[in-house]
């Protein structure tokens, strides 16, 4: 049987308590205007978290960390669909030896911390939370206890605000700025992906969003430095009030 339930009624924090508190075991999915959340639970332990958001998938963030290349990615990926997709990506990666295991509970925990940062911070929404319910076989577990995740979720949360009041309205076209032309190789990744997408002419924070394989937040932080070192301008009004990078896309894991 399922519970279904507003958001407005009750936050996802205290949802999370309340299931580890009384050691419950099942599936809780929170549905954003934006992207949903898949929670697993096994005796009030927060085993698994899943996002349909593909910036967060765990081979595109391992490749924006620099842990990982596209081609060893797609031969992983390769490897998992011949065994009809029952195997973590992550093992694979790290049987192949193309991570090491370290690299493997940094990225799980940023992509456990990061997916519930959203669904902290963002509006309306609802959740569904079906008992019983185990988690898929081929994701990485959490390493977290659920009130480590939170702890760090909610202190990502307060970041995401505070990086959306301060970003360029969602309108407002960015480009190159006039002392900002030169090479790219001491930047960092994101901000040397932001640059090159500028190359070709402006485009807006709405733009960069569909273009780039980036999460709201790194590309929100990357944008901010090129703006505060002044290698790219916005244009129009300069400031939004905490508005999302993304427009509204859903898809499904």
């Amino acid at each position: 049987m399922s519970t279904i339930g507003e958001l407005s009624d009750i936050s996802v924090p205290d949802l999370i308590e309340i299931f580890s508190r009384r050691k419950r075991t099942g599936r809780l999915t929170v549905r954003m205007v934006e992207h949903e959340v898949q929670l697993f639970f096994n005796n009030g332990r927060l085993i698994c978290v899943t996002s349909s958001d593909l910036t967060l998938r765990l081979g595109r963030m391992l490749i924006r960390q620099g842990t990982l290349s596209s081609q060893h990615l797609l031969e992983a990926l390769s490897v998992q669909a011949e065994n009809s997709n029952q195997r973590p990506i992550g093992a694979i990666l790290v049987e192949k030896g193309w991570i090491t295991e370290e690299d493997l509970l940094k990225c799980v925990e940023e992509q456990s911390v990061e997916a519930l940062a959203r669904i902290i911070s963002e509006g309306p929404g609802m959740f569904i939370y079906d008992a019983g319910q185990l988690s898929p076989g081929n994701v990485e577990p959490v390493p977290l206890t659920p009130e480590e995740l939170l702890r760090k979720a909610s202190d990502r949360a307060r970041s995401l605000k505070d990086i959306r009041s301060r970003l360029p309205r969602q309108s407002a076209p960015l480009s190159i700025s006039s002392g900002g032309t030169g090479a790219i190789a001491s930047l960092a990744t994101a901000e040397a992906m932001v640059v090159t997408a500028l190359r070709s002419g402006p485009k807006s924070l709405a733009d960069l969003t569909w273009q780039m394989a980036l999460d709201e937040r790194t590309l929100g932080e990357a944008v901010l430095t090129l703006c505060d070192r002044g290698i790219i301008a916005p244009g129009g009004e300069s400031r939004s009030q905490s508005s999302p990078l993304s427009e509204p896309v859903l898809q499904t894991r």
